[in-house]
């Protein structure tokens, strides 16, 4: 498939790291685990984290932190352009979003 100009540009943006940070917001499933989307170091990635706990250790409760796994990667270049297809419309980039909404069903 050809990459237009404006996926290209979208693609050096996303590359140099402007995009990195939180897309969308965080889910928090029935089991208690949270799962949330992120572009990091220019690579989208979609991260769960499960339910942290607590123990009782002979004098106190101790709590800990869930497992951190990571559910799904966007390493090529066209899958990185789904991804901003199929989320663009959750970032705050504005020339995102227009690219997000090129690709809305139509109802």
């Amino acid at each position: 498939m050809a990459i237009t100009n404006e996926e290209k540009s979208l693609l050096k943006k996303l590359a140099s790291g402007v995009l990195d940070g939180f897309v969308g917001d965080d889910l928090t499933t029935t089991g208690g685990s949270t799962v949330w989307k992120a572009i990091k170091n220019g690579e989208p990635v979609m991260f769960k984290q499960g339910p942290g706990g607590k123990f009782f250790n002979g004098k106190e409760n101790e709590r800990f932190e869930g497992v951190m796994h990571t559910l799904q990667e966007w390493v090529t270049d066209e899958q990185k352009l789904e991804f901003l297809r199929k989320f663009g419309w959750l970032m705050k980039d504005e020339a995102v979003k227009a690219y997000s909404a090129m690709f809305k069903p139509k109802k």
